[in-house]
């Protein structure tokens, strides 16, 4: 035999004996056996399924469950029940139902498991010991549940550069892996950089050139604080914080309809942000802001986090549908509150416990008694007392928005009538949202709104119907005042719809009267005395949400008696419904003049509608009602048929560094209203639950203390991670919502605990941390490339450059608003649809063909009906509201080059942007060129830029030149 050939064949030989170890290894961990040798000897038998069946199977099957009539803790046990048959492994159920994959419920065993059990059974069955013992799997201990350390800044070979900590942890890495930091970026990439990245919206040139020319030492500093002190600033990371916690103005699932007051949370976060509420305030008034803000509608909104996710509302008549439901809505509150909050994924421990976290069953179950007090809906909150001289002045702001806005429907017919022929019905077509029936002054003490016919010939629905006298803003019908609402006739079986909503005093489809009679009927106030009234106000949805069961036939009349009728109006002289048009195709066919007065009248009622909404109290929002928590369960399997043991609220047992029963917990942290005025007193001082109002166990505060306490690793960690990732592109941990073990590892653990630490020292202020880290060295460099970087760290996760972003959909859309001058700048409030919206019991969505000024707001007050998109919006990775966005994508597609040169609104906003150069600029085109570049880019064109442009503009037109500017990369990136 040659020598190759003894080579060979001893490398084949000893290769062979390698794989053999390696699959008794294997096969050996598999059965639960340890790694040594595999014998066939049967005395091995018992100690490996002894460790399978407490591994796989006795947490189900032992003397308290019998899960099937089945107990394995024993011989004797499982023999009587024929889970074993020994020597017989065809007859033993135990073997037939893991080998069919029935057992255990998470998944079918492994074949060699199998063939262990199999030859347990075969060999006799002989127990190792008796009770055999349920074995708890060992999980990988997490990294994100160790204590915060405190670690001191290092040093390197790049000190002279550092402006703050976060340099000297970033440089130590950098000199590392043998790296530098890059150049600092110039100061207009700069100062662009951080007023995108604080406000969403690019600098103005006033901006740019005040900073500039400002040649002192702190002029970048300035800029900072300017921004941070923008209420812009509020409106972009409060964004961002919506994308979080799912935040969404539909209730999603099949139906599909709006919430018309759930904006008042997304009003709650921006003001947060803005008054820089610190971060353990701000958590903890979400999770139980009707506890700690009792009495502060501004705060008792919060708990709109609790039920901002989806929610089924089709009824089911089903227990099991009806527990399925409520199921679903306790889980969404535990996973958002867990993921959004502490980063885990809590929900994967529903079925079972966590597969790779340390997270029991029973845990999740645990913070599900939490939210067990919490339901979908909407609250009435406590109101404000306005003084007399408010009072007067939203009475002054009411006749004004009611005389202008007739002004406006009085604008809009003529053009109607202009566009259609419609000659002879001089008043608009009927509104959903108001409309005025004005006669000669009368003594009246009944006033009877009669329906003879609807849109859709359904059942009519009206919102409110109100009465005032000559030359008065009061509303004589509601029922505080004595109005006694009457209707011939109810559809039943709808909370929502009833009689006494005609005459309540609150708007929107939620608080209306539907008639049980196709496309008629009447509704009817009794005044407390005859008085003298010449004006009847009705509307089907003062939120304009509803436009279904709208009266389009009707009259209106008046009687002293209640006997005898005088019909003071009708609808003879309304245009028909059917011929009207879009208010924006109604503007389109207007004169210049009266289109101008068109628009000064709708920013003006927008102006006035925002000083009501603001003076006014805020009497209702979609934040979740709170009722005696139902007695929560361990469902096996999660289940909701299978009850198993009761747990009371709790957290998660294996953080040791915190009471799991929630008690003994800091309150230091807490706002000052929690500890010396709204909680109320607790009888029992041992007590770690706070008694709400109503007598139930407030274990909603108890958690956010337990979250909100400094021994807690997860949250400071969580919260400057999620900054520090919208401000450099990536996080320190990769998976924002996920520190669990199939999570991302931080790139750079020492700087997360200092800024975690230092984010608890100095009170939880996001507005110094966002200071901290535009400020640093590392987030003031140039976004460039070198070989040497990208040879070592390709993915730039060691930050040796400032990476180049692309604004967010939202910023793009706002920032093209910004460049043509037509950015409304009006915030909170309603928000303001990219759809037009119908409901036939389900909800029907069509895309909005002309975006008119009403949506000329900032992206984050369009309104996230859940499945719902526009196409700029969502070709720019715009997530849908259904699920939590932690981290959007950032993806590059054709179909964004298509949109951004196609899209209508990026067409119409070039052209405004057009007309907003000529009036500013003298007649000379290179002058409109440059004024056109200083908006869009915040510089003048370079020379050839100069002479391609004008050459663009004077052979296609200045638009076609706004056009292009706004789908350039320098205006989409930064």
């Amino acid at each position: 035999m040659t020598e190759p050939v003894r080579q060979r064949l001893t490398k084949k030989w000893v290769l062979g004996l390698l794989g053999a170890l390696l699959t008794m290894v294997v096969w050996a961990v598999a059965a639960g056996g340890d790694t040594g040798s595999v014998s066939n000897d049967t005395a091995m038998l018992p100690g490996k399924v002894a460790t399978l069946l407490g591994l796989r199977c006795l947490s189900c099957h032992n003397p308290q469950k019998k899960a099937g009539g089945i107990d394995l803790t024993t011989r004797a046990a499982a023999v009587k029940s024929n889970a074993i048959v020994p020597k017989s492994a065809a007859a033993s159920r135990a073997a037939r139902i893991t080998a069919l994959g029935k057992m255990p419920p998470d998944g079918k065993l492994p074949d060699a498991e199998i063939a262990l059990l199999n030859r347990w059974i075969a060999a006799g069955a002989v127990y190792a010991h008796e009770p055999l013992q349920v074995i708890i799997p060992k999980v990988k201990p997490l990294w994100s549940f160790q204590p915060l350390r405190a670690h001191t800044p290092p040093r390197s070979r790049y000190d002279t550069l550092v402006r703050n900590p976060i340099d000297s942890f970033i440089f130590a890495r950098l000199q590392q892996r043998g790296l530098r930091p890059s150049p600092p970026a110039s100061p207009l990439a700069l100062l662009r950089r951080v007023t995108i990245d604080l406000t969403g919206l690019p600098p103005t040139p006033d901006e740019i050139t005040h900073f500039l020319n400002d040649k002192s030492p702190t002029a970048y500093e300035k800029v900072v604080d300017r921004v941070l002190a923008s209420p812009a600033y509020g409106e972009r990371w409060g964004r961002h914080w919506l994308d979080v916690v799912r935040y969404g103005e539909s209730h999603g699932y099949e139906q599909n309809h709006l919430r018309p007051n759930a904006w008042p949370y997304r009003d709650y976060v921006i003001r947060a942000f803005n008054q820089d509420k610190p971060f353990d305030h701000f958590i903890t008034e979400q999770l139980a802001g009707d506890v700690v803000g009792k009495g502060d509608p501004d705060i008792e909104v919060a708990t709109g986090f609790l039920v901002a996710g989806i929610h089924d509302t089709v009824g089911i008549q089903e227990e099991v549908g009806t527990r399925q439901q409520r199921s679903n809505d306790l889980d969404d509150m535990v996973s958002t509150t867990g993921a959004a909050f502490l980063g885990l994924t809590i929900n994967c421990a529903k079925c079972h416990d966590h597969k790779f976290d340390p997270i029991p069953t029973r845990d999740y179950y645990r913070l599900c008694a939490v939210f067990a007090g919490v339901r979908h809906g909407e609250r009435t909150l406590s109101p404000h007392v306005l003084p007399p001289e408010k009072q007067a002045l939203v009475t002054q702001i009411q006749s004004a928005i009611h005389a202008q806005e007739d002004q406006e429907r009085t604008l809009l017919a003529a053009a109607q009538t202009k566009r259609t022929g419609n000659e002879g019905k001089h008043r608009s077509p009927v509104d959903a949202r108001r409309n005025v029936e004005d006669f000669t002054p009368i003594s009246a003490r009944f006033v009877r709104f009669t329906i003879l016919a609807t849109n859709d010939g359904t059942e009519p629905c009206l919102d409110e119907l109100q009465i005032y006298a000559p030359n008065s803003e009061v509303n004589l019908a509601e029922a505080k005042r004595g109005g006694k609402a009457t209707a011939s006739s109810l559809l039943p079986g709808y909370a929502i719809h009833q009689i006494s909503h005609l005459n309540d005093g609150l708007l929107g489809n939620p608080h209306s009267w539907i008639s049980n009679e196709p496309g008629s009927g009447w509704a009817q106030i009794e005044l407390p005395q005859s008085t003298r009234i010449s004006r009847v106000v009705w509307e089907r949805d003062r939120d304009g949400l509803c436009t279904d069961r709208l009266a389009t036939a009707y009259r209106v009349e008046v009687s002293t008696d209640g006997r005898n009728w005088m019909e003071v109006g009708n609808g003879n002289d309304r245009q028909l419904l059917q011929n009207s048009l879009t208010p924006q195709l109604l503007v389109n066919s207007m004169t210049p003049e009266q289109r101008a007065q068109y628009q000064k009248l709708h920013f003006s009622l927008d102006k006035l509608r925002h000083q009501e909404m603001e003076l006014t109290n805020l009497t209702t929002a979609y934040c979740g009602q709170f009722t005696t928590p139902d007695p929560t369960f361990v469902l096996k399997g999660g289940d909701v048929m299978r009850r198993e043991e009761p747990v009371t609220a709790g957290a998660l047992s294996q953080l040791t560094a915190l009471p799991s029963d929630l008690t003994g917990l800091k309150t230091a942290s807490l706002p000052e209203r929690v500890t010396t005025r709204q909680v109320p007193q607790e009888t029992n001082p041992g007590n770690h639950l706070t008694q709400s109002d109503d007598g139930s166990t407030n274990s909603r505060l108890a958690l956010a203390k337990w979250i909100c306490d400094p021994r807690n690793p997860l949250t400071a960690r969580v919260i400057v991670n999620r900054i520090w990732e919208h401000h450099f592109g990536r996080g320190i941990v990769d998976t924002p919502s996920d520190f669990g073990n199939i999570g991302s590892h931080p790139s750079h653990p020492e700087l997360l605990d200092y800024l975690a630490s230092d984010f608890i020292a100095h009170g939880w202020k996001l507005k110094r941390l966002h200071r901290m880290f535009v400020t640093s060295y590392v987030y003031r460099q140039a976004s460039v490339i070198s070989s040497e970087g990208t040879a070592k760290d390709s993915d730039n996760r060691l930050l040796w450059q400032m990476p180049l972003r692309r604004m967010e959909a939202e910023a793009i859309r706002d920032s093209i608003l910004q460049a043509s001058g037509k950015l409304n700048r009006v915030m909170g409030g309603p928000g303001y649809r990219l759809f037009q919206y119908d409901v036939v019991n389900v909800a029907i969505y069509e895309p909005l063909e002309a975006q008119g000024p009403e949506t000329w707001r900032r992206g984050v007050y369009q309104i996230p009906a859940r499945g719902i998109d526009d196409d700029l919006l969502r070709n720019f990775d715009c997530p849908d509201s259904s699920e939590r966005t932690p981290r959007r994508t950032n993806t590059t597609t054709a179909l964004q080059a298509l949109s951004m040169l196609n899209s209508r609104f990026v067409s119409e906003q070039s052209e405004f942007f057009a007309l907003r150069i000529q009036p500013q600029s003298t007649p000379k085109i290179s002058a409109q060129v440059d004024r056109a570049f200083l908006l869009a880019f915040g510089r003048l064109p370079r020379e050839k830029e100069s002479r391609d442009a004008l050459h663009l503009v004077q052979t296609y037109g200045l638009g076609t030149l706004c056009r292009a500017l706004l789908n350039a990369n320098e205006f989409l990136y930064y």
